[in-house]
């Protein structure tokens, strides 16, 4: 599909679809948000159970594992809330958006304008403070699937905005009025992680670290091998169908991820809520690329390119000699 030149950064929304059509999909409600965080919440609970009947050493580690990954995807609440599209309640989407970045040690109230800025500017190769530069080689590929560099950002991002200190890039997303509640939001959070270090330390006990803070480390690189799919390796353009993939991962999957694999129709129209989006993309595929039928075959995708990359440079450094 050829691309839309009438699309231009900053990105203001589509026309693709008209009022008429679109208006169904925009209604919310807040059951369809309760049942979904209920379910999800009662997953991480039920293999926290597992953790603690498993009295095998590795498959306690596989369980820890599992129930990480649960408790990374919360992630995608935290991005239905952003959105004040998981629930109709606008106090409710706050709450909720609050409690997950603080069980996530990611700031809500960052995260917004942070994820506004990429909605506005997707792939814009400054603008875009999401953007992922496709990896340079298999090493790199690795730095971003670990998510060592994810971690030293979240922990940077809850300093500094504790002391009131705001990037330059920040700075131009930010709103000047957001930035005390920014500040106080992240003094907060660190005040509410030293009860956790006391009360652990007072009462001897390892609860936080076995059932939350070292499954929320293991469970981090999968959330990004799937979020590694929504643009990486996508065009520069601010034509959405372009710098944008839908994928087709399994049923459970895309209820652990709120189905944000259908991307492509979350950024045509960011406000449509997340229990709608299977329904949308029927109306969207038309107009749309193909669909990408898996995650794991994206990043076939994008290794098969690294590896064609690396020849190519290898063999124009041959021609330089």
């Amino acid at each position: 599909m050829e691309k839309d030149n009438t699309y231009q950064w900053p990105y203001h929304g589509s026309k693709l679809i008209s009022k008429d059509k679109l208006k169904p999909f925009l209604k919310r409600n807040n059951v369809s948000g309760l049942i979904h965080l209920f379910l999800h919440v009662g997953l991480i609970f039920i293999s926290g159970i597992l953790i603690y009947l498993s009295t095998n050493y590795f498959i306690k580690f596989l369980v820890m594992v599992a129930h990480g990954s649960f408790i990374a995807f919360l992630y995608a609440g935290l991005h239905e809330c952003i959105h004040k599209s998981a629930f109709k309640n606008k106090k409710l989407n706050e709450i909720v958006g609050y409690s997950i970045g603080f069980v996530l040690l990611r700031s809500f109230l960052n995260g917004r304008y942070r994820h506004m800025a990429h909605h506005t500017f997707t792939q814009h190769p400054e603008k875009d403070p999401d953007k992922v530069d496709f990896p340079s080689g298999y090493l790199e590929y690795l730095k971003h699937v670990t998510s060592l560099t994810i971690w030293i950002r979240i922990i940077d991002n809850l300093y500094r905005h504790s002391l009131g200190k705001m990037s330059s890039s920040e700075k131009g997303y930010i709103p000047e009025s957001e930035i005390k509640s920014l500040v106080l939001e992240s003094r907060l959070m660190l005040l509410g992680y030293f009860f956790i270090c006391m009360i652990s330390l007072y009462f001897s006990t390892t609860f936080f670290l076995i059932y939350w803070l070292i499954p929320r480390i293991l469970g981090e690189p999968f959330l990004r091998l799937v979020r590694m799919v929504e643009h990486t390796g996508k065009d520069e353009t601010a034509d959405m169908i372009h710098n944008t993939r839908t994928s087709f991962p399994s049923s459970f999957l895309k209820f652990l991820y709120w189905n944000m694999p259908y991307h492509v129709e979350h950024h045509l129209y960011a406000s449509v809520p997340f229990h709608k989006l299977p329904k949308f993309h029927k109306l969207v595929k038309p107009h749309t690329d193909e669909v990408e039928p898996s995650i794991l075959s994206v990043h076939l995708e994008i290794l098969k390119q690294i590896w064609k990359n690396k020849k190519s440079k290898q063999k124009n450094s041959l021609l330089n000699i």
